[in-house]
């Protein structure tokens, strides 16, 4: 049973390095493809060599794909906002993982809503982009019940070390 339980870890782990390295890379190729875009913006303006119709809504698709994957990996690495200025203070306590969990369940219940909501909303949606009409917005908008998706499981990660502060460390 230990050995399998290693396999499953190691898989487990595998799995979660390339959700990081993929969301990282998601995010830092959107955020470069913002950069161009702003700075070919700026620059056609001064020298009208080519009209950016499609800029807008483009940078508005990159920014979802740059957001949303960021977010998951801050909420992998437990590197996302939280209020944890009364959990701060009582660490260490009863009340203190009382707070925790309670801080660890609203985070949770959270991503669970963005990502059944984001599902919802991608599936119902028809539209297409005003500027780009091959591109349906569902498409550009999938970034956010993925993302939320890998949150909902980190947050349940979260959740499980949460309960387990509760009981009593083992002896080793």
């Amino acid at each position: 049973m230990g050995a399998l339980m290693s396999a499953v870890m190691n898989l487990l782990k595998a799995a979660d390095r390339c959700v990081s390295v993929t969301a990282r890379t998601v995010s830092t190729l959107a955020l470069a493809g913002i950069f161009v875009m702003f700075i070919a913006n700026v620059f056609v303006r001064f020298v009208p060599v080519y009209n950016f119709t499609q800029t807008d809504d483009w940078i508005q698709i990159l920014l979802v794909w740059m957001i949303f994957p960021g977010a998951m990996e801050l909420v992998r690495t437990r590197g996302h906002f939280v209020v944890d200025v009364i959990t701060d203070r009582v660490a260490g306590t009863n009340f203190g993982h009382c707070c925790r969990l309670a801080v660890t369940v609203i985070e949770l219940v959270t991503y669970a809503l963005i990502c059944w909501y984001g599902i919802v909303w991608v599936l119902r949606a028809q539209a297409t982009f005003q500027s780009i009409p091959w591109l349906q917005v569902r498409w550009a908008y999938a970034a956010i019940p993925v993302s939320a998706f890998f949150m909902t499981i980190y947050g349940v990660r979260d959740l499980i070390l949460a309960v387990r502060a509760f009981l009593p460390a083992k002896s080793a």
